[in-house]
């Protein structure tokens, strides 16, 4: 219960983030139109369940913007149009779509607890739910309108079913494991990478060397891998289905057209690869390809104050460290010492039990580490949490006093996570200085993802004689909501030219309020608050570099009040810094003369 409620909280506090106010209108127009081109880059199954309250309240839909091409990502400007369509009430119909998804995360709790119970019995399934309830990353993901939390249900449901067929394959639980495969990948591609395990059963139960039985769990996976199939499909209405490989359109390098066949489709068009059938829907491909090609073209990172073109493959170990709970993480080390040490202790039907546990977190975290054309979200590594969750549960068991450490633990979590509610996003724990000091660890997501507009907004209410000036990393102009703001004057070193539509550059006396993504320098489009778009490419650094906020609005958002003297001292250190940066570089210049 005080799971559910801390989400209702916060569904109910926070504005919708870059990627919510995309997929919203995204699984709006699967209902209405029937169409799965909008945000195709993520299964349609999540954004359906929370759409489809929607389906049945008064709301504005345009899709004047829409665009059949998935490369195109149309569905953050057909996300921005249905906010600037519905107005402030758009923020009501976003909070309902959050309140469909919490029987998702309720339903992953109760799998947890069931699982706990069978590995490590009652106590240990009642911590697993703790660390369930009050993980700050759950709380943070499960109140929002984005595919991860279902990803963690439905990744570790398909993974249980394979240890329920590996104790008895056999037609009804291989049947059961396809439609909880096929559940699977409706909600997250990284799912694809799970099925692994099921030809992984066969060496984990120790019949490998009897053919009949190999022979056996083979056919068997190849009937749940057509279950699984089957069910996606369904997903998608069988929506392009069977189309020939070489008609579609792929724009990831390895499989978009070769030199010298720029008209055609893909590189399997003029072979006999090509003329084969797509076993799965045509959106689905499309979209793994567009995903495939987002992360070889890479965007800009952010690690422990780095920004570089692509990512590091330590990127989710780092933010593992400093974002989740270290009472949590203690127990997890624990647990995962304790059985490394007494790995002699193992017994042939625990290593089998345990290894379905272990397996999928490693499977996770190793194919999102991979992956670095771009670091942004530890949520892409929320399907591997309930595994960890049951193996930190684990402590409880070992032992009078490891009973009462992971009690201590827990409650240590409890506080730490209530304390700072309900700005889970931008949690972070005390050895990484908490939300205040994470902006020096990780950006987007996990600290700001536009999550407190809908705060400022009130703030501003409170507030009816400020003249508020904005740089704000949102997915929607909050000008549509009611805010009234502007733009504050930006500041590059080096670069004079770039100054603010009435001419002005750098610090200027008045109010402002700053995303921490803005005050960190990322590369985004910002609103100006006259309903047009400014690229913001570290324009706004040196309200963090030189001032001190007066207030915050969660952690994600913070107010300065700059005065006069403190505007004109901060511009001419500026002035006298980039003067002699630029006397040094010239100095150099002729000394190499």
């Amino acid at each position: 219960m005080a799971h559910v409620i801390c989400l209702a909280r916060s569904d109910f506090w926070h504005s919708p983030t870059i990627d919510e106010t995309a997929h919203l209108p995204s699984g709006i127009s699967h209902w209405e139109l029937g169409r799965f081109e909008l945000y195709a880059v993520n299964p349609p199954l999540m954004r359906m369940i929370a759409a489809l309250p929607i389906t049945f309240i008064n709301h504005q839909a345009d899709w004047h913007r829409f665009s059949k091409y998935i490369p195109s990502r149309s569905e953050f400007k057909v996300g921005h149009d249905f906010v600037t369509a519905n107005g402030l009430r758009s923020m009501s119909l976003y909070t309902v779509a959050r309140l469909a998804l919490i029987p998702i995360s309720v339903a992953v709790a109760l799998l947890c607890f069931l699982w706990g119970r069978i590995e490590s019995g009652n106590i240990a399934a009642m911590s697993v739910v703790a660390l369930y309830c009050f993980s700050p990353t759950v709380l943070a993901n499960a109140s929002m309108v984005t595919p991860d939390t279902g990803a963690a249900l439905f990744c570790a449901f398909a993974v249980f079913q394979v240890r329920s067929w590996m104790l008895r394959p056999d037609l009804s639980t291989t049947i059961s494991c396809g439609i909880a495969f096929g559940l699977a990948w409706l909600t997250k591609f990284t799912a694809l990478a799970l099925f692994i395990l099921m030809p992984v059963a066969i060496l984990i139960s120790g019949h490998f060397r009897d053919t009949a039985f190999v022979l056996k769990t083979l056919r068997l996976t190849c009937v749940a891998f057509i279950a699984a199939v089957a069910f996606v499909n369904a997903g998608y209405i069988f929506e392009g289905t069977g189309e020939r490989l070489g008609s579609l359109g792929f724009v990831s390098n390895n499989l978009k057209p070769i030199d010298g066949l720029a008209e055609a489709p893909n590189r399997f068009s003029e072979t006999a690869v090509g003329r084969l059938p797509v076993p799965f829907p045509r959106n689905f491909v499309l979209g793994i390809d567009t995903q495939k090609r987002d992360f070889e073209y890479g965007f800009r990172s952010y690690l422990m104050g780095e920004w570089k073109h692509g990512g590091w493959w330590y990127y989710y170990l780092v933010g593992f460290l400093v974002k989740e709970p270290i009472g949590f993480q203690l127990m997890l080390y624990v647990s995962i010492l304790h059985g490394l040490y007494h790995w002699k202790r193992w017994t042939k039907h625990s290593i089998r039990e345990w290894s379905f546990i272990v397996l999928p977190p490693l499977l996770i975290f190793g194919l999102v580490s991979s992956q670095t054309g771009f670091n942004h979200h530890m949520r892409y590594v929320l399907p591997a949490y309930p595994f960890l969750f049951i193996i930190a549960a684990r402590t409880v068991t070992l032992g009078k006093f490891c009973k009462w450490f992971s009690y201590g633990c827990m409650t240590w979590q409890v506080v730490a996570v209530l304390w700072f509610a309900p700005h889970w996003m931008s949690y972070f724990n005390e050895a990484a200085g908490g939300p205040q000091n994470g902006h020096d660890w990780l950006v987007d997501s996990n600290i700001d993802w536009g999550q407190d507009i809908l705060g400022l907004k009130w703030w501003q209410g409170e507030h009816p004689e400020v003249d508020l000036q904005a740089a704000l990393f949102t997915g929607f102009d909050p000008a549509d909501i009611g805010l009234k703001f502007r733009l504050p004057a930006p500041y590059l070193k080096g670069q004079p030219d770039v100054v603010s539509k009435d001419g002005l550059r750098g610090p200027q006396a008045g109010w402002y309020a700053v995303s921490v993504c803005q005050l960190k320098g990322h590369s985004f489009s910002v609103p100006n608050g006259n309903g047009d778009w400014v690229w913001s490419d570290g324009h706004f650094t040196y309200f963090m570099e030189h001032f001190e906020p007066v207030d915050m609005i969660g952690y994600s958002i913070y107010i300065y009040h700059i005065t006069e003297q403190q505007a004109a001292e901060v511009r001419e250190r500026l002035r006298e810094a980039e003067e002699g940066t630029t006397g040094s570089e010239g100095l150099g210049e002729e000394k190499g003369e």
